[in-house]
C-alpha cells in the first residue's frame, strides 16, 4: 500500500488583518487504515463565533467519517451518501450543541464544510459551500487521458444570489451536500476554501495546472512536517498570493508518494 503524505496550512486574509480580526477558516487531515481523510470548514465572515464553527465542523466530520470506515471501505455510491449524509449531521448537531451552550444561534457559527476520503482506489468528496476539491488522477479512467491530469472533484456551490452559498448552521443544509465518488486511482488531492478559487481556477473554470504542480512537487519532496507546512503558510501569506485575493485562505493536501512517476520541478 503507498504511502501518503498529509500537509496543510490556513492563513488569515490581509482584510481581517486590517480590521483586527482572526482568521474564520479551519482544516484538519488524519490517516485511517486504508487511506486519508481531509477537510476544510470557511466561516462566514458575517458570523459573529465562524471561527469557533469552522473549527467544530471540520474536526467533527473527520471524526465521524473515521468511526464510518471502521468496517472497511464502501464501494458504491449509495452507500458513501449514507456515510456523509449521517456525518455532516452529527457535525451539525455538534455545531448546535456548540451554540446552545453559548446561548447563542446556530447561524452565529456559521461555516462551510468539505470533507474527502481518499485510498488507494476510491476518492469520495462531500461539499458543503463553496470550497473547491482538485485531484491528480493516474488517468484512464471516468474519460481521463491515460498520462494522467488534474480535474475538479467538487465544483464550489453557488446560491440564489451573488456571492451567497450554503452554510452547515441552515436549516435544510443537509438536503444541499454534493457527493461525489470516482472508483479510481489519485496521486494528489487538494482541498481549499473560497479565498483561493481565483487562483486555483482557470477561464474555464478548470484547475490552473501552474498553481497545482509546483505543489506537487513540494509536497513530495519536503520530508519535514513542520517545514513544509511553515512554508506552505508562508506561500499562501506571500504577497503574489494576497494581490490576488485579500481573504482568508486555506489548502490540504494529500499526496502518494511517488514510485518512480515523473514530477515537474516547478517550485512554489
Amino acid at each position: 500500500m503507498p504511502a501518503w503524505r498529509l500537509l496543510g496550512a490556513s492563513v488569515t486574509g490581509t482584510s481581517h488583518e486590517k480590521g483586527g480580526l482572526a482568521g474564520q477558516d479551519a482544516h484538519g487531515y488524519r490517516e485511517v487504515p486504508g487511506g486519508v481523510l481531509l477537510a476544510v470548514a470557511d466561516g462566514a465572515g458575517s458570523a459573529e463565533r465562524s471561527a469557533a464553527g469552522s473549527r467544530v465542523a471540520a474536526a467533527s466530520i473527520l471524526d465521524a467519517v473515521s468511526m464510518a470506515l471502521v468496517n472497511g471501505w464502501p464501494a458504491s455510491l449509495q452507500v458513501w451518501r449514507d456515510i456523509f449524509f449521517d456525518a455532516y449531521a452529527r457535525a451539525k448537531d455538534s455545531l448546535e450543541q456548540l451554540a446552545a451552550g453559548e446561548a447563542l444561534p446556530a447561524r452565529a457559527f456559521a461555516t462551510t464544510l468539505l470533507c474527502a476520503a481518499l485510498s488507494d482506489d476510491v476518492l469520495a468528496v462531500a461539499q458543503l459551500g463553496d470550497g473547491v476539491a482538485t485531484a491528480f488522477s493516474l488517468g484512464g479512467a471516468q474519460g481521463r487521458n491515460a498520462g494522467g491530469e488534474w480535474f475538479l472533484a467538487a465544483e464550489p456551490q453557488r446560491g440564489e444570489y451573488a456571492n451567497e452559498t450554503y452554510f452547515l448552521s441552515q436549516a435544510g443544509a443537509l438536503q444541499r451536500l454534493d457527493i461525489y465518488v470516482y472508483a479510481e486511482p489519485v496521486r494528489a488531492l487538494a482541498l481549499m476554501t473560497d479565498g483561493l478559487l481565483r487562483l486555483v481556477l482557470d477561464a474555464k473554470h478548470l484547475p490552473h495546472v501552474p498553481f497545482f504542480q509546483p505543489l506537487l512537487t513540494f509536497g513530495v519532496e519536503t520530508e519535514d512536517q513542520t517545514l513544509a507546512e511553515a512554508q506552505l503558510a508562508a506561500f499562501l501569506a506571500s504577497e503574489r498570493v494576497c494581490a490576488r485575493t485579500d481573504d482568508d485562505k486555506t489548502i490540504v493536501l494529500a499526496l502518494r508518494l511517488p514510485s518512480g512517476w515523473e514530477l515537474n520541478r516547478e517550485r512554489l
